[in-house]
């Protein structure tokens, strides 16, 4: 190895809220970035600070301190600063991957108002990463990642033959994302604190300096060494410069440079010769299992389940339909959806979406995720009511009010909405009929009758107006375009007739549903004929860990709760059976279970209320799959991701519980059976030889964990919470089913809102944008950052390439192939209203569509 040089990064990694709440933490950050900005003015020879590759540290310090803008932007341009690239560094698993993208899409942002970014990916103490990373920031123009979480340190004690996953990785790899984007990995193997408190005192410094330097050497590929000067929360280290000259003259064949980490990222890339190569997701899958810090994933489950109504009303519906209503001549308001988008990337932050901060925390953070949420909705609803100013409803029917639905899936899909209409306060309304967009009658049945509600309008032109009307759903059994709306028109008639069925069992063309004697179900997948027994066994069990992590006690006690039919409801549409169940150990915990069966639902949907007076326990649903499968296939940020069912023979924690987002499933060749959740992140494959799918519903613990003595009261959890998933068993592989559609559309259900009787230049049904073939995932359409245009992003999750066909009723005038900085790359042909394009597997594509104008 030829002559050492060790970059010395100065830099602080700054939880914004942890085991204090923000202002706390930020009252010394202000402090921290004061002293910081007075040390570069007095020493030059202090040449730079890592300001921990996240922006919102900047941002809150100038909240408080307005008038230091000018210092920073100047520190910034001197290249003594470092700013960006993400805005908060967050939890990748936890948050969608259109959320990763955004982080740093404002994150670079943002930088850019003070400087030139920083062009690392800085992932410091994520705990664990997602598959996709390196392609993600390989789209931002970064071609590296440094984090100190996710795979083992190097062991050269292993033999040689020793897998080298199992064996470790030194501090320089290639780190492969399913789709071959590579990006050189720098793995802090000693952590991001292996250079702080720098001794001033020669003997200190002489020993302090060996033992480091050792520790570097040992994992290091290149002569290029890292000391991190700073750890969670520190102070700048005044004596630096000191301390620099006292190791100079120490160790004189070593060059030591006060460095930044964008300079030793370069420095270790020029230097580093054939690296190992990791491909994939990186969460410490080759440990023991009992430093993953994996249970974060159902520490305070409310907060995972109103970022996935945050996100869904982001990316779902506000975006994508102020897009299309601009393309109709509508403002698009970009403040206002950054805005939501700001608020709801503050509540990504580790160690506030993990759940594993103070309880003050997370009050809070209850607070951004509401007015994110009220004012996304408030969008979408605009939105959708411009683009229903253009549709044609004038074959609304005497007497009948029109209903316009929206589906924000770029799949055709037939199921059954619950529509809303208003009529006068006096009207009787014993039944509903229903009738398309053409004046067709088609199939519907009254829902439920709501009675007279008051209401209100705000024009835009006038003082605010009151109302009084009655209020009635229907059930409509429909098909809806590709992320598009059909019109329908609801009119009261007299009452029909129906029978309720009263038995055990509910049944459809796909599925049979029979109720067990112990209250679970039995599902039979009626194309394969297998029966899937025993699902949904509510099992509750103590747990002795904190928020980080699920622990059993010594004596570990498990109980199955018995659930016993209460009532049931049925419509010629669907039927609902209403169990209940209780349990009492240290407190009570009761449930009430809502399963239904629509009439043409190839799912059976469980919405479970939990009642929770319990502390320190785990609950959790159980499916018992009975299928012979060595791997399960998650839904990861753009990726279909195989995970291993057993972990490998060094993982001693029995517990293995992993990260998903809108499914798990479990398959062989002939069957398999898919769980969906609604922002339910954590699941496991039980090892009980049936492969049995445990979803966790709740898990209330009195502690943060970790390095001190921290109560949180608030995550034993103890109120009413509701919880929502569903059972889709299915014929063949799951590569070969529909069950990945499925899972989408009990994801994200269809959105209503009433509409007026006019003409209009849309047709009273119609798809805004198609995209086949459908195992190919919509992400984003939004309109464009710099320019007058739409974006839109979508993924190839599957393992071979696809020919994508991307339409639109609009005509394109141009159409570009970006970047996720939404960069032009490359030109693309365009037949008028539609683009194709091959596209590689697990491949993330943008395009940007430029509408023809008139």
């Amino acid at each position: 190895m030829s002559q050492k040089t060790v970059h010395v990064v100065s830099h602080t990694h700054w939880d914004r809220e942890w085991y204090m709440p923000f202002e706390l933490h930020r009252r010394r950050l202000v402090r921290l970035i004061d002293d910081l900005l007075d040390l570069l003015h007095a020493d030059s020879e202090f040449r730079h600070f890592h300001l921990d590759g996240q922006m919102i540290p900047l941002h809150d310090y100038l909240e408080i301190r307005p008038h230091q803008r000018e210092r920073v932007q100047a520190a910034v341009a001197a290249g003594r600063l470092s700013v960006g690239p993400w805005y908060v560094l967050q939890d990748e698993f936890l948050i969608s991957g259109e959320a990763n993208v955004r982080d740093l899409l404002y994150g670079l942002k943002a930088a850019r108002e003070f400087g030139e970014p920083l062009r690392v990916g800085y992932l410091a103490d994520a705990f664990g990463h997602v598959s996709q990373m390196p392609q993600i920031l390989r789209g931002f123009g970064i071609d590296n990642a440094v984090f100190g979480r996710g795979v083992n340190n190097w062991n050269p004690a292993l033999p040689a033959v020793t897998p080298e996953a199992e064996r470790g990785y030194k501090s320089e790899f290639t780190w492969r994302a399913p789709d071959g984007s590579a990006v050189l990995s720098v793995f802090m193997a000693n952590w991001y604190s292996n250079g702080m408190e720098m001794p001033t005192q020669p003997d200190a410094c002489r020993d302090w300096m060996t033992q480091r330097l050792a520790a570097c050497e040992r994992f290091a590929t290149t002569p290029q060494l890292l000391l991190m000067n700073g750890c969670d929360h520190t102070p700048t280290q005044k004596d630096l410069t000191q301390a620099l000259v006292v190791a100079r003259e120490l160790f004189p064949e070593i060059e030591f440079r006060h460095s930044s980490l964008g300079e030793y990222v370069e420095a270790a890339a020029a230097a580093a010769g054939e690296l190992q190569t990791v491909e994939g997701e990186l969460r410490n899958q080759f440990t023991d299992g009992w430093g993953t810090l994996t249970n974060v994933l159902s520490s305070r489950l409310y907060l995972k389940q109103a970022n996935w109504r945050c996100q869904t009303e982001l990316e779902k519906w506000a975006e994508p339909f102020s897009a299309l209503a601009w393309l109709l001549g509508a403002k698009y308001d970009h403040d206002l959806i950054d805005y939501c988008w700001r608020l709801l990337l503050q509540n990504h932050p580790h160690d506030s979406i993990c759940g594993c901060s103070c309880d003050e925390v997370h009050r809070e953070m209850e607070v951004r995720f509401q007015k994110s949420e009220t004012l996304a909705r408030q969008l979408s609803r605009e939105a959708m009511e411009r683009l229903a100013e253009h549709v044609d409803t004038s074959a609304c029917p005497d007497g009948a009010k029109p209903v316009l639905v929206f589906n924000p899936l770029a799949i055709r899909r037939t199921e059954m909405v619950v529509c809303s209409a208003d009529f006068a306060e006096d009207a009787a309304v014993p039944d509903v009929e229903v009738f398309d967009g053409q004046g067709n009658l088609v199939e519907a049945c009254l829902e439920h009758d709501h009675g007279v509600q008051w209401g209100y309008h705000l024009p835009d032109d006038r003082f605010r107006e009151t109302y009084q009307r009655r209020r009635i759903c229907a059930g409509i059994p429909m098909e809806l375009p590709p992320l598009g709306y059909a019109t329908y028109f609801i009119r009261p008639r007299e009452s029909r007739p129906f029978a309720l069925p009263d038995s055990d069992a509910m049944a459809n063309e796909f599925l049979s549903v029979e109720l067990a004697a112990d209250g679970t179900l039995n599902v039979r997948e009626l194309t394969s004929g297998f029966t899937f027994r025993g699902l949904n066994q509510l099992q509750d069990s103590r747990d002795a860990g904190d928020e980080y992590n699920y622990r059993a006690p010594e004596e570990d006690v498990t109980w199955n709760i018995r659930l016993e039919k209460q009532s049931q409801f049925a419509t010629p549409l669907y039927q609902t059976w209403e169990l209940h169940g209780s349990m009492s150990d240290q407190g009570a915990l009761g449930v009430r279970c809502f399963v239904t069966l629509g009439r043409d639902s190839r799912r059976v949907d469980v919405r479970t209320e939990i009642d929770n007076r319990k502390g320190n326990h785990r609950l959790r649903a159980l499916f018992p799959t009975d299928v012979e499968a060595d791997y399960a296939t998650i839904d990861g940020q753009f990726d279909l991701v195989r995970r291993p069912i057993r972990p490998w023979h060094g993982w001693t924690n029995p517990s293995n519980c992993q990260p998903q987002q809108a499914f798990v499933d479990v398959s062989d060749e002939s069957k398999g059976l898919t769980l969906a959740n609604l922002g339910l992140p954590e699941y496991e494959v039980l090892r009980d030889g049936r492969n049995t799918l445990a979803l966790t519903l709740l898990r209330a613990v009195g502690e943060i964990g970790d390095w001190g003595e921290f109560p949180t009261p608030d995550a034993q959890c103890q109120s009413e919470y509701v919880t929502e998933y569903s059972i889709i068993p299915h014929a063949g592989p799951f590569e070969q089913s529909p069950a990945q559609q499925d899972a989408y559309c009990f994801n994200w259900a269809p959105d209503t809102i009433p509409a007026e009787v006019h003409p209009g230049d849309l047709p009273p049904s119609g798809s805004l944008l198609t995209l086949t073939p459908d195992t190919l995932v919509l992400s984003a359409l939004k309109k464009c950052e710099h320019r007058d245009s739409i974006i839109v992003r979508f993924y190839n999750p599957r393992a071979t390439s696809a020919a994508a066909v991307l339409s639109v009723p609009w005509v394109i005038a141009e159409a570009h192939q970006t970047n996720l900085d939404e960069r032009r790359l490359d030109q693309l042909a365009v037949h008028e209203h539609s683009v194709t394009l091959d596209v590689a597997p697990k491949q993330i594509v943008t395009l940007e569509l430029v509408p023809e104008r008139g």
